[in-house]
Parts: C-alpha cells; sequence; structure tokens
C-alpha cells in the first residue's frame, strides 16, 4: 500500500526527548509492515516562534517531502510582538485569529505541495497527523478518490465540552473531529479525546481510541551506574539515590514541582539526585529556579538523550518522576513501568488505572510541595519499599502493547479501509 503521511508535526524525536516519538514510531510503524510510505512535513515548527528549520533528516524507508510555507514568517514575528506586549498569555481573540489563519494557510500549502508530488508518487491513502492537517488530508482524498485517515495526539476539548459553541471558539482543535475521516484514530493519553468524540457524535465504527505502544530498546540493555556515569558524567555520583525524569522542559511539564520536592529531601540530607533526560525552552528558568532554591548541586542536566541510553537510564535508576499539569498518562510513564521503577507523582484522573498510591507510586496534590516532598524522602531512604512498588510495576507493564503490536492492530485496520473487500 502506498500511504502519503502529511503532518503539521516535526520528526524531531528521532532518538531523544525532544518531540513526538509517538509521531515517529507510527510512520516507522508502516513503513515496516511493507508500505511505501512517502511524508510532507513544514519546514518550520508551526507552534514555536523560532525559526530555526527542523531536522527530518536520517528517517529510513521514509521520504521526505518539506512545504515552505513562506507565509509563516510574518505571522511568527505578530506572535512574537503579542507575546511581548502581552506576555506568555496571548489574547483570546488574537490567539483565534493566528490559530485559523495558520490552519488555512497550512491547508493551502499542503495541497499544493501534494499535486507536486503526485507526478511520482500515487498514494491509495492519506494519513493526516494533527488537526492542522486534517482538512489538506480530506481534500487530496476527495481530489484524488482515495481514503483518509486522521491521527489526533490528545485533546484540550474534553473540560470545555459543557460550555456553549466550543467548535466555534475552538475551530482549530475541533476540525480533527469534524474533519470527514475514514477513519479517526485519537492517543488514549489522558486527555480523554473518547469523551470528545461521543460529545461531538463521531460514529464509533469510524473511531478508534488506543493507547501508545512501548518502544523497546533496539538492544539489550546491559550497563551498569559505573558505565554511564563514565558516558555522560556531569557530576553524576553512584552512590546517590537517581531520581530520573525524561520529558521534554515545557512549562506544562512542570519540572519545578521536582526541584521543590528535592528540595526537602535535600533539607533532610538525603543523599540523592535528580537526573533531568530532555532539553527545551523551560530549561534556563528550571536552572535559575534550582541554584535560588539551594539544589543546583543535586540536579544533573542530561540534555537530550537517545532512546536507548533512556533504556539504560530506567534500569539503573532508583526512582521516576513525573509531575505534568495537563495529564501523566504517556510514553514515559509506560516505559517506567517496563523498566519496574516506583514512581512519584501528582494526583491525575489520566493514570487512576495505572498509579495506585502506596502500591506502585506515591501521588500527591498537585501543589503540595512538601507531601511530595515527604513521599520521595520516604521512597528514597527505604530499599525494600522501592523494590516493592518496582515488582508492581513489572505487573502493570504486561498489560501494555510494543509499538510492533500496536502498530500491527493500525496497519489491519488500514488496509481493511484501502481494500475493504480483502477483509
Amino acid at each position: 500500500m502506498k500511504i502519503l503521511h502529511i503532518s503539521a508535526l516535526p520528526l524531531w524525536s528521532m532518538d531523544g526527548r525532544g518531540g513526538m516519538p509517538s509521531l515517529l514510531e507510527t510512520v516507522r510503524g508502516h513503513a515496516k509492515a511493507g508500505h511505501e510510505i512517502e511524508m510532507i512535513l513544514p519546514e518550520y515548527d508551526l507552534f514555536s516562534n523560532e525559526l530555526e528549520p527542523i531536522d527530518s533528516t536520517n528517517n529510513p524507508g521514509i521520504k521526505i517531502h518539506i512545504v515552505k510555507c513562506p507565509w509563516l514568517y510574518p505571522i511568527k514575528s505578530f506572535r512574537k510582538k503579542i507575546i511581548k506586549k502581552h506576555g506568555n498569555e496571548i489574547p483570546y481573540i488574537l490567539r483565534w485569529i493566528i490559530n485559523l489563519s495558520i490552519f488555512k494557510l497550512f491547508t493551502i500549502s499542503l495541497v499544493l505541495k501534494g499535486f507536486k508530488i503526485k507526478k511520482n508518487f500515487s498514494p491509495e491513502l492519506i494519513y493526516s497527523h494533527n488537526q492542522y492537517s486534517s482538512m489538506a488530508g480530506f481534500l487530496l482524498a476527495k481530489f484524488w478518490k482515495i481514503p483518509n485517515v486522521t491521527r489526533l495526539y490528545g485533546t484540550f476539548l474534553a473540560d470545555l465540552m459543557k460550555k456553549p459553541f466550543v467548535s466555534l471558539r475552538y475551530p482549530t482543535a475541533a476540525a480533527g473531529y469534524f474533519v470527514p475521516s475514514n477513519l479517526l484514530i485519537c492517543a488514549n493519553d489522558g486527555t480523554r479525546g473518547d469523551e470528545v468524540a461521543g460529545k461531538f457524535k463521531i460514529n464509533p465504527k469510524k473511531f478508534r481510541f488506543w493507547q501508545n505502544g512501548i518502544k523497546l530498546p533496539e538492544k539489550s540493555v546491559n550497563i551498569d551506574k559505573e558505565v554511564f556515569i563514565e558516558k555522560y558524567g556531569k557530576n553524576l555520583k553512584k552512590d546517590s539515590i537517581w531520581i530520573v525524569s525524561c520529558s521534554r522542559l515545557s512549562s506544562w511539564k512542570r519540572i519545578d514541582r521536582m526541584l521543590y520536592a528535592l528540595k526537602y529531601c535535600v533539607q533532610k540530607n538525603t543523599d540523592c539526585q535528580l537526573v533531568i533526560a530532555g532539553e527545551g525552552p523551560e530549561k534556563k528558568y528550571l536552572e535559575k529556579l534550582a541554584k535560588e532554591i539551594g539544589v543546583s548541586d543535586y540536579v544533573v542536566w542530561l540534555g537530550s538523550v537517545a532512546h536507548d541510553e533512556i533504556w539504560s537510564l530506567m534500569n539503573i535508576a532508583d526512582i521516576f518522576m513525573i509531575t505534568n499539569d495537563v495529564t501523566n498518562r504517556c510514553n514515559p510513564l509506560y516505559e517506567a513501568a517496563w523498566a519496574g521503577l516506583p514512581v512519584v507523582s501528582v494526583k491525575d484522573p489520566s493514570t487512576k488505572d495505572l498509579l495506585t498510591d502506596g502500591k506502585n507510586a506515591f501521588v500527591s496534590k498537585k501543589d503540595n510541595h512538601e507531601e511530595m516532598g515527604k513521599k520521595l524522602l520516604k521512597l528514597c531512604s527505604d530499599k525494600d519499599l522501592r523494590s516493592k512498588f518496582g515488582r508492581e510495576q513489572k505487573k502493570l507493564s504486561s498489560q501494555f502493547k510494543t509499538w510492533e503490536e500496536r502498530m500491527k492492530d493500525e496497519c489491519r485496520e488500514l488496509e481493511k479501509i484501502v481494500s475493504p473487500g480483502k477483509n
């Protein structure tokens, strides 16, 4: 099968934690299943204020086409000015105009690029990633009389559905649900996309609500702390308790909560280190905060780390922390379970079936730093308790699918759409 993927999201995260590993695993999964893949990506990240080109190289089995989007520069410049004037919170009406403008202009750019590609590549299916690509996928599919699929990576609409005119107030977010498709796939990432689909009356036969798979290491993990320290150095201490965090350093990831919990442990003279794997726009702020609260000597910033190295870190660390604002149901949490790492996190409905306080994790109120600090201290101080939680994590991980298994399920669905008579 020939599949044309179109995406508003970049393939940043070839191996590290910089972007969307689930996007990359989806495309790779289709290629590994024997399908011929070509993909359209924007030259720049549509959603940041930077104009550094995205690195989309080194994608074996995937032919990449870059769409230039010359209209993006004035929009980013305008957005920068608004942010400078109003702070990080862009006024609603301006945000509405900016987002809708990007949606429309990106749709036009994708459609024009698609017609150029069609001269040398005749797709049998259009696969749109993210709502900003959904309309282009639908239009190209209509023009070429082939099926289209939309894949959504979570949503923020669930808590807004009781309010009036949601689709009018958030048209780009709603577009992912309303733009017609032969199949709508929504990630079960804790943002309750199934509830949104139900409120929008999406046909259940054309809707799939799937949890991401687990990307296992390409080679067996056989490493100890000494080897990891030799490679990464950076003040890592062999005999300290390693508390690991793996995420992009964005504001909603709330790494600051970890720093305050660490502060409590440090004040109790606990020999521990917070080992942070990831890069992002919040790094300077977090480094400054760590210094201000007196824990900078206990934080190790690894930067972007290759995925197999993340597995190595998971297997030699002692505790995993995740304290996101929006949802904590994500791949690093699944991987921590596979590695048998006890977890310290925040109370979050999205993880209530994954994290049980006192069984495989300690969970605290989101901004009760003392409560989180006390629970982190308890885990740091009790090796037997960490082992007990770790065994429960291993039991939990048995219910997760690998990315290979997850993508086999998806490819079967795609094949039914393209060749319904053969199934």
